[in-house]
């Protein structure tokens, strides 16, 4: 019940927004995905995270949809994705993204964006298939290995209310006022079979380590929260370290739902990447990740920052 709700909570406002819903047969899925902003604008592949739905992205749908073309799947049960189980695993969830791609975009590599799992699907997705995005933009993103999963296990796995006190902190420094209410809501979500099924599935090959990232030509923001206690900052900076194309923006004063939290400063990093690693225009050839940033020399990119 509660999954029908919230699948069609996001309809709604993704409706209302002038997007529209498709639906994808893949195999045994039936995936559903939004289609909104400016047809043959800059592709853009928006992937959501764990106990949420593509509704994590309205904020940044409504910031990017004047001049880019944006498609935005749902990746479990909660946002109205139908399959053998209530959620895809990371392999098949990878696996949907680059059919939604190549389904939507054809020839036309996007930039694939993920917050939190779906930054780790996007990861995976790109590794599988190189030709895959033109451009990884990750926030908060999940599965590098080299950090405490015993502990990230024990904050996501909710049986109780009392058990979305460590989530919660996560998540927020300070949410927004009409989110204050918002822990039972939570509890929902990340008790649903949806999020039992991630949980369920997710094994240590699903996840990435330096090596994986040292092999992403492809030009990679992150963006983090400053406070988030989930994935925390330092991951983020090792990542960078290890990617030969990235950018590192750690926005103070956010946490884990650093989108939400601080929402004038994520877009402003979201903009900030798109400047330093801009598309070819229209016509103009295939991106080159390796080619550098006009302007510049000897094909170098901007390092991390904060």
């Amino acid at each position: 019940m509660f999954a029908r709700s919230f699948a069609a909570a996001t309809a709604a406002a993704f409706r209302a927004r002038g997007f529209r819903r498709e639906e994808l047969r893949l195999g045994d899925w039936r995936v559903r995905l939004y289609r909104g902003g400016r047809p043959g604008g800059e592709p853009w592949l928006l992937l959501h995270g764990m106990g949420a739905t593509a509704a994590t992205w309205l904020p940044l749908a409504g910031h990017l949809r004047r001049d880019c073309e944006l498609v935005l799947p749902e990746l479990s049960e909660l946002g109205g994705t139908r399959g053998p189980r209530p959620a895809p695993t990371v392999p098949e969830a990878a696996a949907q993204v680059a059919a939604v791609r190549r389904h939507v975009f054809g020839d036309r590599p996007p930039t694939i964006a993920g917050i939190s799992l779906g930054g780790w699907v996007a990861v995976r997705a790109a590794l599988a298939d190189p030709g895959l995005a033109a451009r990884l933009l990750l926030i908060v993103p999940g599965g590098y290995l080299d950090q405490d999963w015993q502990r990230i296990e024990r904050m996501v796995r909710v049986e109780t209310l009392a058990d979305t006190r460590a989530i919660w902190r996560a998540l927020f420094v300070r949410p927004p006022w009409w989110l204050r209410a918002g822990r039972y809501g939570l509890f929902l979500a990340y008790s649903s079979p949806a999020v039992r099924a991630i949980l369920a599935t997710v094994r240590r090959e699903d996840g990435f380590d330096d090596a994986d990232l040292a092999r992403l030509s492809v030009p990679t923001g992150l963006i983090w929260g400053r406070e988030d206690a989930l994935f925390r900052a330092e991951v983020g900076e090792r990542m960078a370290a290890a990617l030969p194309r990235a950018s590192l923006t750690v926005i103070p004063q956010a946490a884990h739902a650093v989108q939400w939290e601080r929402a004038r400063e994520f877009f402003a990093a979201v903009d900030r990447f798109r400047g330093d690693f801009p598309l070819p225009p229209e016509g103009a050839g295939a991106q080159n990740p390796l080619s550098p940033t006009p302007g510049g020399g000897g094909g170098t990119w901007p390092r991390p920052t904060t």
